[in-house]
């Protein structure tokens, strides 16, 4: 009894020892990014930039920080505008905003420019709004290709059928001049003038006149140089400064980048990396001399842009073409940050191996053995769960008595050993593979892939065996990532394999490919007790492959479907070979399709206990949901993959396309979101599939799940099975930009949606808000066999709002995605969400289930401890006083 006491009492201090550590390494972090680099301007301290997703913005030049960025359009560096078309309003933003126009303008914002008397000209499509005087507003008969300056006047460039016009702005809109043209030209800012190129034209436009270009030259320009007059082309293997008559300036080697001097066109300064070293040339275009200075940089990268920031410290924002961007100076470097995390094609995790936490609880291992329904192993077990309890006590004392003083350490180590502390991995658009540790956002890992152009996009990434990989340099049997990219131009498909152990990325195959429709992870059984991973790869030519090569993928049936332009198809993949089930043509335009299944979730909770019944969700991994739009009106389909058969449709009316749409399934729920015009809200629309039989007899329970050699089928596409499909409509206050599910380890306790509003903020919904199951009225009476929920409150349409489940608190972020990771605390994941920001957060919607709670009661605890211990001493003297009683009188 002692030893229970005392093993109980270490299950509980190990516990509380775990929620303090917890508690006190929670740390949420972000990262806000400005990306690839288009333009930029510098003020003091400050540096605005417009980067190639045209958004807007603001970094601090002694830190690299985004202080705060827009997607306004942009006027100059002070001042934004934006159209708002609720109000059908263009706001000014500078240091505060104003209204600049009402009702004149009904459309986006295509440009903005400054007048020479300080006016705001907007363009939006061919038509132009001045606030010069009294405001004018004239429309255009030919599309604007271009609207900027030529030397500070304000001009547009019409194109026509054969020839472009140049446009003044000034007090009206005059026409300058005209030339031949073709139409698909492009125009290039040239100092204070342009440079219009096409297939056969080239030009200087200036205000009054255009003046003719060399069209071999313009060609091949790689950079146009216009304050100096002069461009860098590219001839043959090396780089030239010409200007443009094609006069020889200076010579570069390929690999070298220009900067233009906007204070000073007497010089030129040429930036080149080399060996992880910077050179720095200056130029003086007058003397022909050059000086150089070379600065140590960690990077084999070429550089992809540059700019100068300061010339009298020689001050440089340097862009490589990974995006890594840095900021020198005749110091040295001043900061450095990764940009590409602005495009990131996907995430990952891998848990951190605590060398002090390496014994495994025997009951566990027995658990995942035997299985959990055999009660001779759970006897046996019972003893080895105390026995190991108490041995995990000593540990942890042992190991708290060891690190008295070292909190920092013990709670990192608590941290990794429960999973809450973990590495991520994004892989980028640029190529880059970026690890960083969740905690504490340190760069771990810098990786690059190379060998392959910018065509080439990635189509999948799975985990598999790497004994099973030839020609690749690991000889451990541990999981290794296999990267997957094609590109359709080439026909071509790319294999890289990742090694996480030894920081390496090792192309292993490249192949003439179609396009890649399916990427499957697959077992291989082999002997008793053995398996080891492939992938099975099908393109659209239904041709079957796998990596790394095996002939053994017929063990099992893989029921799959596709979207092939409107028309669902159903196949079987056995034997290697792919063969078509069912075929449905869909009227209406396809949206969206999710799956019911979601790898590492095989095994959920099937049962609902509520107010004395039990309720059987109706779970079936080999169902899909669908959207499709008709009109305005939003059709959902619930179709079974191994039959073709749909078992659900349903429609929902007033939808608006134009707003962000939603679909997640996720065991037996299906949630939808859009945008309803009537209601002139976001809705959250429910549907959830039961099962037809509810339980309302513990015994009778017993007997038909446990006890029964036949147990009730619950495969319920079948034609003769029961099944109860619910339905309801919530209305949620705030725009809707993307939907999600957390989830858990083992699929065990709630689960919430996860909405990223079209406002920037992160909330955690309880998906029992959005529940079918709450009743109409609070008083309505619910009989024994109903789905209705006594424990659910009743409807209402609008769904309340709790601001302590905003994930992102007070803050808005630009982001688009995310993703989630199980730990080791089955109540607990990891989430980070990312598009041009990145966050991260903890997240815990069951807190109670492997936690306790915040206001938990500590001293009380040790108090009760002791008193169980006191109690269990005096009660065992009683009993020992009490024995010798009875032997007196017996003698």
């Amino acid at each position: 009894m002692l030893l229970l006491i005392v093993s109980v009492a270490g299950i509980i201090f190990n516990n509380v020892l775990a929620l303090h550590q917890y508690q006190a390494g929670v740390h949420d972090w972000n990262k806000r990014l400005f990306g690839e680099l288009k333009y930029i301007q510098v003020q003091d301290q400050t540096i605005f930039y417009q980067n190639t997703n045209n958004q807007n913005g603001i970094i601090d030049k002694s830190t690299g920080q985004v202080n705060s960025r827009n997607t306004y359009t942009m006027c100059d560096s002070y001042n934004y505008v934006t159209y708002e078309p609720n109000q059908q309003i263009i706001q000014l933003f500078n240091e505060g905003y104003s209204v600049l126009a009402e009702e004149e303008i009904s459309d986006n914002i295509d440009h903005c420019l400054i007048g020479l008397n300080g006016e705001f000209i907007i363009i939006y499509g061919k038509t132009i709004f001045s606030t010069f005087n009294n405001k004018f507003t004239e429309k255009v008969d030919h599309q604007i290709i271009h609207a900027g300056y030529i030397f500070d006047v304000p001009v547009v460039v019409l194109q026509k059928q054969n020839e472009i016009c140049i446009y003044q702005i000034r007090e009206s809109i005059t026409l300058n001049y005209c030339v031949e043209s073709l139409n698909d030209g492009k125009i290039h800012e040239f100092g204070n003038t342009l440079i219009y190129q096409d297939a056969k034209f080239a030009y200087q436009l200036k205000e009054k006149s255009a003046k003719l270009l060399n069209f071999e030259i313009i060609k091949k320009v790689d950079k146009f140089v216009g304050y100096s007059q002069t461009l860098v082309i590219t001839e043959k293997s090396k780089k030239q400064i010409v200007n443009l008559d094609g006069q020889v300036e200076y010579e570069l080697s390929q690999d070298e980048f220009v900067i233009q001097n906007l204070e000073n066109q007497k010089y030129y300064y040429i930036l080149k990396q080399i060996n992880n070293e910077l050179k720095i040339v200056s130029y003086d275009r007058d003397t022909k001399q050059t000086h150089s200075e070379v600065i140590e940089l960690q990077t084999n990268q070429l550089i992809l842009n540059a700019f100068l920031i300061d010339q009298n410290k020689r001050q440089f924002l340097i862009q490589y073409q990974d995006l890594q961007t840095v900021l020198v100076d005749n110091k040295g470097v001043r900061w450095t940050t990764e940009q590409s995390l602005i495009s990131i094609d996907t995430v990952f995790y891998e848990k951190y191996e605590n060398q002090e936490q390496t014994h495994k609880n025997s009951y566990y291992e027995s658990l995942e053995k035997h299985g959990t329904n055999n009660p001779l192993y759970l006897i046996q077990n019972f003893i080895s769960r105390v026995l190991n309890e108490v041995k995990d006590l000593q540990e942890v004392v042992t190991h708290f008595i060891d690190n008295l003083g070292k909190e920092k350490v013990q709670t990192r180590e608590m941290e990794q050993t429960y999973g809450l502390k973990q590495k991520v991995y994004f892989l980028t658009t640029y190529g880059t593979l970026l690890c960083y540790d969740t905690q504490e956002l340190s760069l771990l890992i810098k990786l690059q892939i190379n060998n392959q152009d910018k065509s080439f996009r990635l189509v999948a990434h799975h985990q598999i065996d790497s004994n099973l990989i030839t020609h690749f340099d690991n000889n451990d049997a541990q999981p290794t990532h296999v990267l997957f990219y094609y590109s359709k131009e080439k026909s071509r498909l790319n294999t890289f394999i990742l090694d996480l152990q030894h920081g390496i990325i090792q192309q292993v195959a490249s192949q003439s490919s179609k396009n890649i429709v399916w990427t499957l992870p697959y077992r291989v059984e082999g002997g008793p007790g053995q398996h080891h991973n492939i992938v099975i790869l099908i393109d659209e030519e239904n041709n079957i492959f796998t990596y790394p090569k095996n002939d053994s993928i017929n063990t099992k049936e893989i029921i799959l479907y596709r979207n092939d332009n409107g028309v669902l198809r159903g196949y079987r993949l056995f034997k290697n070979e792919l063969v078509n089930l069912w075929t449905i043509n869909m009227k209406d335009e396809i949206l969206i399709i999710r799956s019911s299944y979601h790898v590492g979730e095989e095994n959920p909770r099937v049962a609902i206990w509520d107010d004395r019944k039990v309720i059987y969700k109706l779970i079936d991994h080999s169902n899909f949901a669908i959207l499709t739009s008709d009109g305005d009106k939003l059709k959902l389909f619930i179709i079974n993959a191994k039959t073709g058969k749909i078992i659900y449709q349903s429609v929902q009316s007033e939808a608006d396309f134009n707003q962000p749409i939603n679909l997640v399934f996720d065991e037996h729920q299906v949630f939808v979101t859009y945008y309803n015009k009537a209601q002139m809200m976001f809705e959250i629309w429910t549907v959830e599939i039961y099962h037809a039989k509810i339980e309302v007899s513990f015994i009778k329970m017993l007997e038909n799940y446990y006890f029964t050699k036949t147990p009730i089928i619950t495969n319920y596409y079948k034609a003769d099975f029961e099944a109860f499909f619910l339905q309801q409509v919530y209305g949620y206050p705030f725009g809707i930009k993307y939907l999600g599910m957390s989830r858990t380890q083992k699929s065990l306790t709630k689960k919430n949606l996860l909405i990223i509003t079209t406002s920037g903020q992160l909330h955690s919904l309880d998906r029992n808000l959005v529940s079918t199951r709450r009743r109409e009225k609070a008083d309505q009476p619910i009989l024994e066999y109903s789905l209705q929920s006594a424990e659910l409150p009743p409807y209402q349409y609008q769904l309340p709002i709790n601001f302590q489940n905003m994930l992102s608190y007070h803050q808005t972020f630009d982001i688009e995605k995310f993703s989630i990771e199980s730990t080791n605390l089955e109540s607990s994941a990891l989430l980070l969400v990312y598009g041009s920001d990145i966050f991260f957060t903890r997240i815990a919607p069951d807190k109670t289930y492997d936690m306790l709670l915040d206001n938990f009661n500590y001293n009380a605890l040790i108090a009760t401890t002791v008193l169980i211990l006191v109690a269990t001493k005096v009660l065992s003297k009683l009993v020992k006083s009490s024995k010798q009683v009875k032997q007196f009188y017996l003698n």
